[in-house]
């Protein structure tokens, strides 16, 4: 697979733009701004009725429940601007790795998929589960 260049000032404004509004997000889940999430979800997943936004907020409000504020320490972008070729979607995308902290002070990483949808960035993670140990 051949892979052009981007320029790199586009690159590292992209992920400015990203690292942001994954903050962004994270302050609204650490508020319990569930539909404020909400809104940041891909807008290709929620107009397809992908995901119910009470289903979503319930997701998001249980994973609070166990794990608390979400405190980010680092986050990792890997950003793939030309997409032109994938025959499933078109669009710019990233995979971010988020390394976080629990009210607990246990650390944790999420993978994610974030979308460049008409300007701005909107993760494709449909909801949070909280890991049960065995028992």
């Amino acid at each position: 697979m051949i892979q052009r260049r981007q320029p790199a000032a586009n690159v590292n404004v992209e992920r400015t733009a990203l690292r942001r509004r994954i903050r962004d997000f994270y302050r609204r889940f650490n508020r319990e701004d569930w539909s404020g999430c909400f809104a940041r979800l891909d807008p290709r997943l929620r107009q397809a009725g992908k995901v119910e936004e009470s289903q979503y907020r319930d997701s998001l409000a249980t994973f609070r429940q166990a794990y608390g504020e979400v405190e980010i320490w680092h986050t990792r972008v890997n950003l793939y601007l030309d997409a032109k070729n994938n025959k499933h979607d078109a669009r710019p995308f990233a995979y971010v790795y988020v390394f976080w902290q629990d009210a607990h002070q246990a650390f944790h990483v999420f993978r994610e998929r974030w979308v460049l949808d008409d300007g701005k960035w909107y993760t494709r993670v449909i909801g949070l589960v909280v890991h049960q140990q065995a028992g």
